[in-house]
């Protein structure tokens, strides 16, 4: 006796951190892959803000980076937090459990991947 499986792929799309801060910061009206006196790239430039893209899980490198490019380009501080789909935690609260008990300077956008 045979057995036959019979295997149905779906599409995954899965979008780099690149791609989505490219789209994202482009409705914004920003200018993405902006380079600072530094030779550092801002992921997102606007007139107001110089914002870090970092998925959810890469929360704490995004803080120092997004104040990085701040003080680089005299902006203030943002963050692009991407969410994953697969997050098991809550990436965003630990976030800005940190940035409300330092008074960081640095404002939080969020995206779902």
């Amino acid at each position: 006796m045979r057995i036959f499986f019979i295997l149905i792929l779906t599409p995954i799309i899965f979008c780099s951190e690149n791609e989505i801060n490219k789209a994202w910061c482009s409705n914004i009206d920003g200018s993405d892959q902006f380079i600072t006196k530094y030779g550092t790239y801002v992921d997102c430039l606007t007139e107001d803000y110089a914002i870090e893209a970092e998925f959810d899980y890469k929360w704490k490198e995004a803080i120092g980076q997004s104040l990085h490019y701040a003080e680089a380009t005299k902006k203030k501080a943002a963050i692009l937090l991407i969410k994953r789909k697969q997050s098991n935690k809550d990436y965003y609260n630990e976030l800005m459990n940190v940035i409300n008990k330092y008074n960081l300077p640095i404002r939080v956008f969020t995206i779902d991947e």
